[in-house]
């Protein structure tokens, strides 16, 4: 910030400002050496000591310095203002009950003294001196960003030192709410900058755990520029070991932006290594080219499960890092894909890599202005996956032309008829499970008839409906029939992906859909847009080739009868999504057998919220009747706002097949004006596995961070 002047360039002349100060009626503003002074009563006590009083007002340059009475020794170029002190320049501000400032160095200090340093931050002091234009060093000083005049929190400090505009330094600070100390740092430092984000150390995060022991973390904050920042943090466990963590954010531009949140430990009690990688990034290249990457990669399974304060990924099973760029031109698109995927079988992982993946396409386009349509997808690709515990290698090229037909003369009837050639080339193959270097190719043609309609509708009036002045019930059946022709070398095609999972089948899919359209009343008016509340579709897949059904890409296992034998009737599958309003939302799915009659599996999941908080919950259950196999779990979670300053949490996950409650959380947050507290509890119960209590709490204090743990609402640490 630009200075404008100091004290010690007030004045030019000493004698000749003491003769006009002396002289000047109390009623006019007197002006020397760019310093005016005004004053309702001046007077000259004794030779070389002037005094003003009543409403006495100096200003020089951007300082301007108001008080009761004004004692001036223009000899010594001393000023002593005592009475309802007022100091500011620039946007700092100080009142005081006494100042004594020496204008020759621009020094001063100020006693009983209160005011401002940057936008939000008060700061009191029994003595308060100004060391240069910048500089102030607070003796006996509180700081804090509450308004109150009992604020509900400080900082405290023996001493302290601030510089305008960039810092505040505290020696031997105590953060105490009202009256009570709850924490102490020999040495703070608080930056100061208007735009929020400043170089410097966080507030500390402490908490406790039950198999990792004392759990304390010291981040540092640095603000590379305005659109990049990076915080490095210090992690300490004391019956685990020593760790940090590294989080980077940029924002280039809304279509460029990335970030990265990384972990790593040394593990006393295993001697392992760990880390955990999360980063995503969408980056615009030159030439129309956009790059996207996600990693989200972890040192172990082992790790990942008896580590993470996040349920969803203690429990995760696979992990990745992936990679693309890609362009599109009128209807075609191209792009390249690098991609790892790890994913755990219990003790054993399958390894999955494309190394990269190219591939170009295009959008069904008219030929030559007819009706018939035409589109291709092509690729190669450089693929390894494991194979017995072994990783191989192999490549993959792919070629897929299709010729469409579209009947599109009903408004309620649609019908497209396709024809689908495709060869595939594999530089290895199957012998056995065993994969050799002998390379198979792959042919087949494919016909498909899509049909969609008679749609059927009906339109109810319901004008003292509450919810509705009309509701609309569509019903639409579809039936596609699909006849691929038989792959002789199936058996020889290595297995990466579903892309080979395609062998020759006749089969016919098919499916109703109910749809409820609502004409919503809201406020007294009819909404223009109709909302789809209700949506329900049955389904179910009929293979004339009974052994394709052993490769329904829908199911992650194949269906068969009671005595063994493939089925050629798919379960019949059923999806309802209901969503009345922004605020409720639920979905019901089951896959029926109809070969033991038996639920397969189902899942059913639901969410209410509004100003007074959330509920949700979800229920799955998975039955495999030919293996004798039921998996059921439970999910639960709940946010309150039980006042407008109060908030309380639960959520739990219960293995219903095994009777274990696999995870418990609960925790409350209370905000009030300038600061806010947090306690939670965590439990994880992986029978064999972890058996953990993790116990957290925290203040936030406005503008200046959070103590303790993140008030982040939930109140989870994710590593």
């Amino acid at each position: 910030m630009r200075r404008t002047g100091s004290f010690s360039s007030v004045f030019r002349d000493p004698l000749l400002l003491w003769v006009l100060l002396a002289a000047a009626p109390s009623t006019l503003a007197q002006s020397v050496g760019g310093m005016t002074l005004l004053a309702e009563k001046q007077e000259q006590l004794e030779d070389g000591h002037v005094r003003a009083e009543g409403y006495v007002s100096i200003r020089l340059g951007d300082i301007h310095i108001t008080a009761d009475v004004v004692d001036f020794w223009p000899d010594e170029l001393r000023v002593v203002a005592e009475g309802n002190v007022v100091f500011r320049q620039g946007d700092q501000k100080i009142v005081a009950t006494r100042l004594e400032a020496e204008l020759v160095g621009g020094t001063g200090r100020f006693f009983n003294a209160y005011g401002m340093a940057g936008r939000d931050l008060y700061f009191y002091g029994d003595v308060i001196e100004k060391e240069s234009e910048d500089v102030y060093v607070i003796q006996g000083g509180a700081f804090t960003s509450c308004s109150q005049p009992n604020p509900r929190w400080r900082f405290t400090a023996g001493k302290a030192r601030i510089k305008r505009d960039h810092h505040v330094a505290l020696h031997h600070a105590f953060l105490r709410v009202k009256w009570l100390p709850v924490f102490y740092l020999p040495l703070m430092y608080l930056p100061l900058n208007d735009d929020g984000r400043a170089t410097g150390f966080l507030m500390p995060q402490i908490g406790n755990s039950s198999l990792k022991g004392f759990m304390f973390d010291q981040a540092f904050f640095w603000a590379i520029n305005r659109s990049m920042d990076a915080t490095f943090t210090y992690e300490r466990f004391s019956l685990i070991g020593t760790g940090g963590s590294i989080q980077y954010r940029y924002l280039q531009s809304h279509r460029s932006r990335g970030q990265l949140d990384s972990f790593f430990i040394k593990n006393d009690m295993s001697g392992n290594q760990e880390y955990t990688i999360r980063a995503s990034a969408n980056q615009e290249l030159p030439g129309g080219f956009k790059a996207v990457a996600r990693v989200d990669f972890f040192s172990s399974f082992d790790f990942q499960q008896s580590f993470q304060e996040n349920y969803n990924r203690a429990t995760q099973r696979r992990k990745r890092a992936s990679g693309s760029i890609s362009n599109s031109w009128k209807q075609y698109n191209l792009r390249v894909n690098f991609d790892r995927n790890d994913t755990s079988f219990g003790e054993r992982v399958a390894v999955r890599k494309v190394l990269p993946q190219i591939t170009f396409n295009s959008r069904p386009t008219s030929i030559f202005k007819t009706p018939i349509l035409f589109s291709f997808n092509s690729e190669a690709a450089s693929l390894a996956r494991t194979n017995r515990g072994e990783l191989f290698e192999y490549e993959r090229f792919d070629i897929v032309p299709t010729v469409a037909y579209p009947f599109t003369g009903l408004s309620y009837l649609t019908m497209t008829a396709s024809l689908t050639g495709r060869l595939t080339h594999y530089t290895s193959s199957l012998e056995g499970r065993a994969l050799v270097d002998e390379s198979v190719e792959r042919k087949y043609f494919e016909t498909r008839f899509d049909i969609r309609g008679p749609t059927f509708s009906r339109i109810f009036n319901t004008p003292d409906n509450f919810y509705a002045a009309r509701y609309k019930h569509v019903i639409e059946p579809q039936i596609v029939w699909s006849r691929r022709s038989l792959v002789d070398t199936f058996a020889e095609i290595p297995k990466f992906d579903g892309q080979d999972y395609i062998p020759g089948t006749n089969q016919v899919s098919l499916s109703i859909v109910n749809r409820v359209l609502a004409k919503r009343v809201v406020n007294g008016e009819e909404q223009q847009t109709a909302t789809e509340m209700l949506t329900w579709t049955l389904s179910q897949r009929y293979f004339f080739d009974i052994n394709a059904s052993l490769y329904d890409r829908q199911f992650s296992t194949p269906y068969f009868t009671e005595d063994g034998t493939p089925s050629n009737r798919s379960p019949i599958t059923s999806r309802v999504n209901f969503r009345p309003s922004r605020n409720l939302t639920a979905s019901w799915n089951m896959d029926y057998d109809i070969n033991f009659n038996a639920i397969r599996s189902s899942s059913t999941s639901a969410s209410y919220g509004g100003r007074w908080g959330l509920v949700r919950g979800l229920w799955t259950r998975r039955n495999i009747p030919d293996r004798d196999v039921t998996r059921s779990n439970f999910r639960f979670g709940t946010q309150l706002n039980l006042t407008h300053g109060l908030q309380v949490n639960f959520d739990t996950a219960f293995d219903a097949t095994n009777k274990v409650v696999n995870n418990l959380r609960a925790g409350a947050v209370y905000n009030v004006q300038c600061c806010g507290f947090m306690v939670s509890f965590n439990r994880f119960n992986f029978v064999g596995v972890r058996v953990e209590n993790i116990f957290r709490f925290g203040i936030t204090l406005a503008n200046i961070g959070s103590f303790g743990t993140s008030l982040g609402g939930s109140g989870r640490r994710s590593y």
